[in-house]
């Protein structure tokens, strides 16, 4: 409709790819390596190790659904900590494959993944991606991260597959959940739900920006940059 009435629809790609991507191993090394529990324990004075356990992110295997720019770079990162990297993709990506980033279906993948990321846009064909019979699918003992919309996932088989105890579920979108939604997934301890952080930097901050004040100076040029439509 926009196209048709002369109307330029511009995007602010990419300002958050590292953000995201950080943000991702961010949580899983807090998570793994009992961080948060190491730090309230030293606050009331309690220094011993004891009773900490932790596994390492190395020679693990790290899926990635979705290999856009976010995932993509969340790949360079697990690569750099020496996962066993694999991704599944709507279209292969032949240049990742080269640096050592295995392609595998995705219903094959699932299972597999000691961590799963999810890096998809909402889009029609990705809502409820992670559904009920691949939720089941997940590896027992497998932690899996969302930094995109929960749109992706069927909330109800999530909530049934935590209710397991025997996965941990990630993720950051809740300013676009339902409380309803929340309360059905607040309930587990193996849930972790944060605010939406992922995206804040100040360098994001600042790359938004100078995307956005780029985006007005080219159209007032007549020549629009990251136009969608």
């Amino acid at each position: 409709y926009a196209k048709s009435k002369g109307i330029s629809i511009c995007n602010i790609p990419g300002y958050a790819t590292e953000a995201v991507a950080e943000f991702v191993f961010g949580v899983i090394l807090d998570h793994i390596r009992e961080i948060e529990r190491g730090k309230k324990q030293a606050r009331e004075g309690n220094y011993s190790e004891a009773g900490f356990s932790a596994i390492e992110i190395k020679d693990k295997v790290f899926g990635i659904l979705g290999l856009g720019r976010i995932g993509s770079r969340v790949a360079e990162i697990a690569l750099g900590f020496g996962a066993d990297v694999r991704y599944w993709n709507i279209d292969r990506r032949k240049e990742f494959e080269e640096r050592g980033i295995k392609y595998e279906d995705a219903d094959n993948l699932i299972p597999k993944c000691d961590f799963l990321s999810l890096h998809f846009a909402q889009v029609k064909d990705t809502e409820n991606f992670l559904n009920g019979e691949r939720i089941q699918k997940i590896k027992k003992g497998a932690f899996v991260v969302n930094t995109a919309p929960m749109e992706l996932v069927d909330i109800d088989a999530l909530a049934a597959r935590l209710s397991i105890g025997d996965m941990t579920f990630i993720l950051d979108h809740s300013d676009e959940m339902s409380q309803e939604n929340i309360n059905k997934l607040s309930k587990f301890k193996n849930c972790i739900i944060y605010p939406p952080i992922a995206y804040i930097t100040k360098e994001a901050r600042i790359a938004k920006q100078e995307i956005f004040v780029g985006n007005i100076e080219s159209f007032l040029k007549g020549l629009p940059t990251n136009q969608v439509n």
